[in-house]
């Protein structure tokens, strides 16, 4: 049995003008130790997935149907009380934008140690900022800065404050949501070589969110795709980087920049379709060069083909996967 495994997940947002349908039929598997990350572009439904895992949506998200089983419990069904203790032991999470995430009119100190207390992991207020500062410092921030506010600190800092709250309660998954979006290169590398370094110590699995498909095959054992809310294909990360399947898999490489080659970018023409209102059949064919009859009229099954899966009708009438 997988450490994690996600069965038709339907997650939707009902709006005055409709309700929009954020993760349709989601099925993932994720094994201990791995690091999966999910790639898509903005609204593809990638952080509303992570987000699900442990119930935390915002209003008003709902789990429609499905099931998210951690080591065979379906967390789903939990009720809010017994939820409670696989948040942050269990499954941590590290959100993306730690000026929000973090209490400006509270010390870093206080808020780490506040979550050590509420899951029993520190016995008394002494403890709890003890491990705190032991937690700062295994993430390169000195213990002398625990009574800091966040706007006292950096961007990577407070960045690198929200890793030290999520590995001291020591889970076995961490998901991360984008956590270099708002940093320059420098400062991103570095909270990578973190996040890999406590991956190893702690020997956590992480599910790693961005919409950086090249930062996400740096590290990724495992690199999940994502539009309009469907997997539209899962493999190791260097298969997918080395010989992309989905023609939207293709469109973000190509739309990469690469330093070291005369590569030119090409966009991915179009926009994501309206989630309210989603096309028919595979809900990339607006935009696809490869589409052909049956991707309008039909939506692609994900296919297992030689240890990967893709949702693509083309590998449908080539004969792949059967």
């Amino acid at each position: 049995m997988a450490l994690l495994e996600i069965r038709g997940l339907n997650v939707e947002y009902p709006t005055l003008s409709g309700i929009v349908r954020a993760v349709v039929d989601a099925n993932l598997e994720v094994e201990g130790g791995e690091w999966v990350s999910i790639v898509g572009e903005s609204g593809s439904g990638k952080s509303t997935l992570a987000y699900s895992i442990t119930r935390l949506l915002p209003p008003p998200g709902r789990i429609r149907s499905g099931s998210i089983l951690y080591r065979g419990v379906d967390l789903v069904k939990l009720p809010e009380r017994e939820l409670r203790k696989y948040r942050g032991p269990e499954i941590g999470m590290i959100f993306q934008d730690p000026m929000t995430s973090l209490d400006p009119v509270r010390t870093i100190g206080d808020q780490i140690a506040e979550a050590l207390l509420e899951h029993g992991i520190a016995k008394d207020k002494a403890e709890a900022y003890s491990l705190a500062g032991d937690a700062l410092e295994e993430v390169g921030i000195p213990r002398n800065r625990l009574k800091s506010y966040p706007h006292q600190l950096s961007g990577g800092q407070r960045q690198r404050v929200l890793i030290a709250g999520a590995v001291a309660l020591n889970p076995r998954i961490l998901i991360a949501d984008e956590p270099t979006t708002a940093l320059d290169v420098v400062v991103q590398a570095k909270i990578m070589d973190l996040l890999e370094e406590l991956k190893e110590k702690h020997d956590m699995t992480i599910i790693f969110i961005t919409h950086d498909i090249a930062l996400a095959a740096e590290r990724s054992t495992r690199i999940v795709v994502m539009y309009a809310g469907h997997i539209m294909e899962d493999a190791p990360a260097e298969q997918l980087v080395e010989n992309p399947l989905h023609p939207y898999t293709q469109g973000l490489l190509n739309a990469t920049p690469d330093l070291w080659s005369d590569k030119r970018i090409e966009s991915i023409p179009g926009y994501p379709p309206d989630l309210r209102r989603p096309p028919p059949g595979c809900p990339f064919h607006p935009r696809c060069p490869r589409a052909w009859g049956l991707c309008r009229s039909e939506k692609p099954a994900l296919l297992d083909l030689n240890g990967r899966r893709v949702a693509c009708h083309l590998y449908r009438r080539e004969g792949a996967g059967r």
